[in-house]
């Protein structure tokens, strides 16, 4: 296989392969790629059947799930044990495999050599999209509240706004101020692999198709988030999303608008995992996701 990087010129090419069965955890996805291709190192490479993912990871070869129709799942794992074996004269390792991947590969016979894992701090968290504009429902009411409380505290102050590669300054210098506050919780040592890749995505986001949206105060800007969308499974993607924990409610407000001005025809919304980190994770399950997308590794038995 010819490895590539995940450059911001193949997103076009990487949705041809995306596409091919419902998938719905965000690693497989364009712009969850390309933000973190930094932080695993990533190549891709194509055929006539799939696009494969390979990694780096704990200094170790690995791969995600390759992205290609169902049945021909068990081909691709086998084109990938071969370029592990051959290639990488290494034992294959399958992160954040999703579990229809784990499910089809069993039933073909493909992972009798194989320990699976449940990754739990990797679960993607799956919303209805509705409800994250509403709020409706006495399970949400809380939530309502607070974006309640926000409305009247800062009236007349905050306003929404559809942000572009105009804006790209202000949200690098807010981002950064964020991150100075946020390092300390960094338990996968992820933020600066995060902030690398979306610096890369400020740079080149005129080649690049997302969503971004913002929240000012007081003409200020307070918060942002970067979204994707996959029309053919109808999922808002939200894989960035900041905000200054000194404005209450502000967090509850910019999640709600953001469904509603970028992704009007959303029926579900992935707001991707919490890794680990416990405050995120209950945060997370205080929106009553719909699920969880349950992923595993995958890791060849030597």
């Amino acid at each position: 296989m010819k490895l590539k990087p995940v450059s911001p010129f193949i997103q076009k090419e990487f949705a041809e392969y995306e596409h091919l069965r419902p998938m719905y955890t965000s690693e497989a996805h364009f712009l969850n790629q390309f933000l973190w291709e930094s932080f695993y190192t990533t190549r891709y490479a194509t055929d006539d059947i799939a696009l494969y993912l390979f990694v780096t990871r704990y200094e170790k070869p690995a791969a995600f799930a390759p992205l290609c129709r169902e049945e021909d799942l068990p081909e691709a794992f086998r084109r990938i044990e071969a370029h592990f074996h051959d290639v990488e004269k290494a034992p294959v390792i399958l992160y954040l495999a999703d579990k229809r991947t784990v499910e089809i590969l069993t039933e073909a016979g493909a992972l009798k050599n194989y320990e699976i894992t449940e990754d739990r701090d990797s679960f993607d968290y799956i919303y209805d999209a509705e409800k994250l504009r509403t709020l409706s429902g006495r399970a949400l009411h809380k939530k309502k509240n607070l974006l309640n409380g926000f409305l009247r505290e800062y009236e007349g102050r905050f306003q929404y706004e559809t942000l572009s590669y105009n804006n790209i300054e202000e949200i690098e210098q807010f981002h950064e101020k964020w991150l100075d506050e946020r390092r300390i919780y960094d338990k996968y040592n992820c933020i600066d692999a995060e902030e690398e890749g979306i610096y890369r995505l400020f740079g080149n986001c005129h080649s690049i198709q997302c969503k971004m949206g913002g929240v000012r105060i007081d003409g200020e800007l307070k918060a942002y988030t970067i979204g994707s969308y996959a029309p053919d499974i109808k999922c808002a993607f939200v894989h960035i999303e900041k905000a200054d924990v000194n404005f209450h409610g502000l967090y509850n407000y910019i999640n709600q608008q953001f469904i509603i001005n970028e992704f009007p025809e959303a029926e579900l919304v992935n707001r991707e995992d919490d890794l680990g980190q416990e405050n995120l994770r209950q945060a997370k399950l205080s929106y009553r996701p719909l699920r969880l997308e349950e992923k595993f590794t995958i890791h060849e038995i030597s």
